[in-house]
């Protein structure tokens, strides 16, 4: 892809417009008539696995067209009654949706009466980036490496396809389910108190689904490291929790169980990450810097860095 090809791209603009103001996103699709036995937990399950097995879109481009974005994924259910939602409107904010309140809007799209509480439950996962990706990335100290900037952007258009493709098929089997940052009112944006935050976070829910922990640079930590993107969608079938969830928000984090590690914060080119925590602010004007490089040098349409989720102990495991 030449120079141009690249500025003029339509999928890292679009994609960053639909990741930050919500437009774009795909509306939800017609839902059939009459309910299928085969949809279960089973079959999600299966479905995820397939889907980051077999799909096309699940390939970096360019100089790096043979190479997967993502390794298997880790998949967690959680209850959409569980009292953690109701939490995080104090945790996060008021504006964060809850399960039920994703399950009411699609509802009431689709023209039905909103299923009953018992009956919603959320899907949540985790792709884990490649080994090629992330050891790249832990060799920069500035910015992020090229395969990191592409899966940044492709990788993100494949999460989101995944989500979309998986509530079309639900929706053939009768099965209502619909993904929060596809909501008209989705927006990430500073809001009072939190800072940047965003009405629906797929990392909360991943931990709520007992996927894992959170680490001083906010990033999650999961049994394959915080390297990864994560997704969910709310389904109108009563799931049952597969995971148990760790009983503190950063219990897989070295610094928080040993006080001796914060390479995260040392990974941080502008030292935005301290024993404090993680400050957002600078990092989204940070990171924001980077997409005119990524465009001149990496030929690729996005915002990116992840410097502090690589070269790490928790890049891609639990650290000991």
């Amino acid at each position: 892809m030449s120079l141009f090809d690249a500025m003029f791209d339509p999928r890292g603009w679009k994609s960053m417009v639909s990741e930050t103001l919500g437009r774009g996103s795909p509306k939800l699709p017609e839902l059939k008539k009459g309910l299928s036995r085969e949809i279960n937990q089973t079959w999600l399950e299966d479905f995820i696995f397939d889907f980051v097995r077999n799909d096309s879109g699940n390939r970096l481009e360019q100089a790096f067209s043979s190479e997967p974005i993502y390794q298997a994924p880790l998949i967690g259910f959680v209850r959409g009654t569980d009292p953690l939602f109701q939490e995080y409107k104090k945790i996060i904010g008021p504006f964060h949706h809850t399960p039920l309140e994703v399950m009411a809007w699609a509802s009431e799209v689709q023209g039905i009466a909103a299923p009953s509480p018992e009956q919603i439950g959320v899907v949540s996962f985790i792709l884990p980036l490649s080994d090629a990706i992330a050891k790249d990335n832990a060799r920069e100290t500035e910015w992020g490496s090229a395969r990191w900037g592409q899966a940044r952007l492709f990788g993100e258009i494949f999460m989101r396809k995944l989500m979309q493709t998986m509530i079309i098929q639900l929706a053939k089997g009768a099965v209502l389910a619909a993904a929060g940052d596809f909501m008209p009112d989705f927006r990430k944006k500073k809001y009072p108190g939190p800072g940047w935050a965003s009405p629906w976070s797929h990392r909360h829910i991943a931990f709520a689904a007992g996927l894992g922990s959170f680490g001083m640079h906010d990033a999650l930590i999961t049994e394959k490291g915080d390297a990864h993107r994560c997704g969910s969608i709310v389904v109108a079938l009563p799931l049952t929790p597969n995971r148990t969830r760790l009983l503190h928000y950063r219990h897989n984090c070295k610094q928080h169980r040993t006080g001796d590690c914060l390479v995260c914060a040392k990974r941080c080119p502008i030292n935005a990450i301290t024993e404090k925590g993680h400050n957002k602010d600078a990092c989204s004007k940070y990171v924001m810097k980077s997409i005119p490089r990524n465009i001149f040098r990496n030929n690729v349409v996005i915002y990116s860095c992840g410097l502090c989720m690589t070269g790490t102990p928790c890049a891609q495991k639990i650290p000991v």
